[in-house]
Formats: C-alpha cells, structure tokens, sequence
C-alpha cells in the first residue's frame, strides 16, 4: 500500500470506530490503526530525508556558479 491508500485506510478505520463498533472490535480497528500511521511515519521521514538531500544538491548547484 501507497502513503494515500495508508491514509485512506486510517480514514476508514476511524469511521468505522466513530460509527459506534463494539469496544473489542474498536480495539482491534485502533491497533490496526497505530500500525498504519506508524508506517505513514516512515514513508514521510523517508521522504523528507530524501528532500533534505536533494535540498543540498541544489544548494551546492547554484553555488558552483
């Protein structure tokens, strides 16, 4: 799964809590959820360390000139 079907997934399971599911289901939703925005963490940290990179390569490009 992507960072937006991470994120749509997260969307669904907070609806399906709100719209009143059983505390124990409502658990298991929450659990699944703390896994999914765990990894949504990761993707974005791995891109920002990717934009932070490529910030640099810009940088040292317009200052060669």
């Amino acid at each position: 799964m992507n960072l937006e079907e991470k994120i749509a997934k997260l969307d669904e399971l907070a609806t399906e809590i709100e719209n009143g599911a059983p505390l124990e289901e409502s658990l298991k939703l929450f659990e699944q959820s703390v896994v999914i925005a765990d990894d949504c963490m990761k993707i974005l940290n791995d891109c920002n360390g990717r934009l932070v990179v490529l910030q640099e390569k810009v940088r040292n490009l317009t200052d060669e000139k």
